[in-house]
């Protein structure tokens, strides 16, 4: 029942983060889909083991393809939070606890990753007074 919960933690996402089916086209909500699967997997390891460095290392891992996918950690820690709500209709109560924790730390090592450049456009005031240059001018910053 992976693809039918990959599919609903994608409704969820969307129900979520208002505006995430506008920023992707379809073939990105194909990916992002088809990634639900392999995050349906880590943490089925991470709550049969009890560890979670299944989800959290798997969540560094991912990092740089998502950035080079253009999708902001935001946006990821929206998914991962659709497919929590996905995963709470099909895990028992005490699975349920074990899984929300998991989802936790997995964000919490995520929102550190969304601080950096790149990720945001930044703060235009900051820039002037940090290159001297125009609030306009993205060239140097």
């Amino acid at each position: 029942s992976r693809d039918r919960l990959a599919r609903v933690a994608l409704e969820e996402t969307i129900r979520i983060a208002p505006g995430f089916d506008d920023r992707y086209d379809e073939t990105q909500l194909r990916l992002i889909l088809r990634d639900f699967d392999r995050h349906i997997e880590q943490l089925a390891r991470a709550l049969e083991t009890g560890e979670d460095a299944y989800v959290v290392s798997y969540g560094e891992w991912l990092v740089p393809i998502y950035r080079r996918r253009k999708i902001p950690m935001l946006d990821f820690i929206a998914m991962l939070a659709g497919l929590r709500d996905a995963c709470a209709a099909v895990l028992s109560p005490e699975e349920n606890e074990a899984a929300r924790a998991l989802f936790d730390r997995w964000s919490e090592r995520l929102k550190r990753h969304g601080r950096l450049p790149g990720d945001h456009k930044g703060n235009p005031v900051i820039r002037f007074f940090f290159k001297g240059a125009g609030i306009g001018d993205d060239k140097w910053i």
